[in-house]
């Protein structure tokens, strides 16, 4: 409000004069008020009072004229009223309601009744209705109404009243003024002193000035304080000095140059003296070019590194890139800007940042990646060697039965009775003219027949036997066959998923190292529950299995034990896996070895490479499963657990 900025504009010393006479000028208009409302009441009191007395004087002095129907006489005695200037109508009013008399302006108003009791008076507004009864022998033979206008009395009993009230008001301000204006330079005085010490302070920035002693307890008490708080403000812009020169060495002493321009045009306000250290340039080139960073942005990265500052302005957040400038002498350097953006009043008002010199880092990444594309085509020979092993140690597994299968195939060959057929048949031919009689009469003849069925026989038993270890070779072959495709090239893309029968797998894992089991002595038990179909890859899961088979195989003849058992386990683990058993009564594993028994390269055996439980480790996890084993230690033998996940919607088997 323009009232209140004026007063706020004010000095103190008018301040407290107003402060003084505001209160004064407050209470007399108060009590003028009270005044003059209480004058009004008391005279309309009095001119009710006066009134009602008139009325009943008129109607007295009219009871005789309206008992004797005496009109105009009853009119005369209403005239007299004009000696009342402020009575403007008097009537008469007989109990029926006709007008008898009536003096001055005509009135039709309600409340002008037939008859009243008694005297009675009611104020409407500025007019007062005085109504009084017409008696006679204390008979009621009218009604008196007389009807006065106090417009023109309480007018000039407010102008009487203001008069001295305003001349009250004019007499108490006046020597308000006078001891306000006295008084107030008790309250004025030293705080314009006070004032003017804090106006030197500010003018000459001396915090070593202090404000003189003020007596009084307030007044003590606020220079005191004054003064404290200018020997705090001394001691703190000393120490901010100090901290000001400190931030000043800190900020030129740092490995980067520390920035301030425009948000608009990128105008450096500030560089720090490190800009010539790094780019060849005195702060000052900086501050005078108002191109200068611009001229000086390398030009293949000059658009990208003036937009990516513009969009950090816009965002009006905090923002880092990296690009190339020119140094003083001609070389390239790899800078990383780092800023914030300072927003007032909801608009960017200036940017702030440090430039860092990052061209040896560049220099170090580019090595990095030169040496990271060695590392991976390393990394990729030591991968196509790790696939190599385990191709190796995978067919391996399998060869040990081929070669076994070989072996009785020939063996079996070399026991063959083809030779028996070409001595009959020489018989035969022998006794080609006398074959009838040789057969049924000479005793070898005889036996001919017999020998030949039995010869029949067992070459039949024989072909079964060489068309069985065929078999098993020719699957041994496939399994050798898919080892290798599955392992080419990391070969996951020769992975093929079926629905398949993990009895099925367990017996044709057995089938394929049944003659090395069977070779070392190892009885095979089978603990099998019924179980779901498994999603699995044949393959992987058979490569797991022989490699199981395998080493406990190696296990147990380690432990020179007579009774090598192997004992194959098959049960639900859960609602959606399999869980696949291999348990053996060999030499055990030590409870040190546990924990890093499937690392890659990890062996006990003399002649082991460490890659088989590794890379069936890798297979049951691509499979969706799990493979672990556990011991009881070192001669306690050992059990090994394949997990295999169930074919979705495939509920399990009833046991029961």
């Amino acid at each position: 409000m323009p009232a209140l900025r004026c007063l706020h504009s004010l000095s103190i010393r008018r301040k407290l004069l107003l402060l003084l006479l505001g209160p004064c000028l407050v209470v007399l208009l108060l009590a003028g008020t009270v005044l003059v409302g209480f004058q009004l009441a008391t005279f309309r009191r009095n001119s009710e009072r006066d009134l009602m007395t008139v009325a009943q004087i008129v109607a007295g002095n009219a009871a005789a004229a309206v008992d004797s129907k005496a009109q105009p006489a009853a009119a005369q005695i209403l005239q007299s009223l004009r000696v009342k200037e402020h009575i403007l109508t008097a009537v008469l009013v007989t109990p029926d309601g006709k007008l008898f008399a009536r003096y001055g302006q005509e009135i039709t108003r309600p409340e002008l009744a037939a008859s009243a009791p008694a005297v009675r008076a009611r104020f409407r507004g500025h007019l007062l209705l005085v109504s009084a009864p017409v008696m006679l022998e204390g008979k009621p033979l009218a009604t008196l109404h007389v009807l006065s206008d106090c417009r023109s009395l309480d007018r000039a009993l407010v102008k009487a009243v203001l008069c001295w009230l305003l001349l009250l008001v004019l007499v108490s301000v006046a020597l308000a003024t006078l001891l306000s204006s006295r008084l107030q330079r008790l309250v004025s005085e030293p705080v314009l002193r006070l004032a003017a010490t804090a106006r030197h302070i500010t003018d000459q920035a001396d915090y070593s000035v202090r404000a003189s002693e003020e007596s009084g307890e307030e007044f003590g008490v606020l220079t005191g304080a004054f003064n404290q708080m200018l020997a705090r403000i001394q001691a703190e812009e000393a120490a901010l000095t100090a901290s000001l020169q400190k931030m000043q060495a800190l900020i030129h002493s740092i490995g980067g140059v520390v920035w301030e321009c425009t948000p608009d045009t990128f105008h450096f306000t500030f560089v720090s003296r490190q800009s010539e250290r790094i780019f060849g340039f005195a702060p000052e080139l900086w501050l005078t070019n108002r191109h200068f960073w611009h001229e000086h942005l390398h030009p293949d990265d000059a658009p990208q590194a003036l937009a990516a500052c513009q969009a950090a302005v816009a965002a009006r957040k905090p923002f880092s890139h990296e690009y190339r400038m020119l140094a003083a002498d001609g070389r390239t350097l790899w800078v990383r800007q780092n800023g914030s953006v300072t927003v007032e009043n909801d608009r960017p008002v200036g940017v702030r940042g440090i430039f860092l010199d990052i061209t040896r880092q560049k220099q170090a990444a580019e090595q990095l990646e030169d040496v990271n594309r060695k590392l991976i085509e390393t990394s990729r020979q030591i991968g196509r060697a790790e696939v190599a092993t385990g191709v190796l140690h995978n067919v391996g597994n399998v060869l040990n039965s081929i070669n076994i299968s070989t072996q009785l195939i020939s063996q079996q060959l070399r026991q063959s009775r083809h030779a028996l057929l070409g001595k009959v048949a020489a018989l035969f031919r022998e006794h080609a003219h006398d074959l009838a009689a040789y057969i049924t009469t000479h005793p070898k003849g005889k036996l001919l027949p017999e020998f030949i069925g039995q010869l029949a026989q067992q070459t039949e038993t024989d072909h079964a036997a060489l068309v069985a270890e065929m078999h098993t070779l020719t699957g041994n072959v496939d399994h050798i066959k898919e080892i290798v495709a599955m392992q080419q090239s990391c070969a996951r893309l020769a992975s093929v998923t079926e629905d398949l029968s993990a009895v099925d797998l367990v017996e044709d894992a057995l089938r394929m190292t049944a003659d090395s089991l069977g070779r070392h002595g190892v009885t095979v038990r089978k603990e099998f529950q019924p179980v779901p179909p498994v999603r699995v890859d044949r393959h992987k899961v058979l490569q797991i299995l022989i490699n199981l088979l395998c080493n406990a195989k190696y296990a147990m003849d380690a432990a020179r034990r007579p009774d090598k058992v192997l004992t194959l386990g098959m049960a639900l683990n859960g609602e959606e896996r399999i869980k696949i058993t291999v348990r053996d009564n060999g030499v055990g594993i030590s409870p040190d070895h546990l924990p890093c028994l499937f690392q890659h390269g990890f062996t006990t055996r003399k002649d082991g490479h460490g890659f088989g439980l590794h890379s069936g480790l890798l297979a049951a996890k691509e499979l969706g499963g799990a493979l672990y084993a556990a011991s009881q230690g070192l001669g306690q033998g050992a059990l090994f657990t394949l997990e295999l996940p169930i074919t979705p919607g495939q509920p399990a088997p009833a046991t029961g």
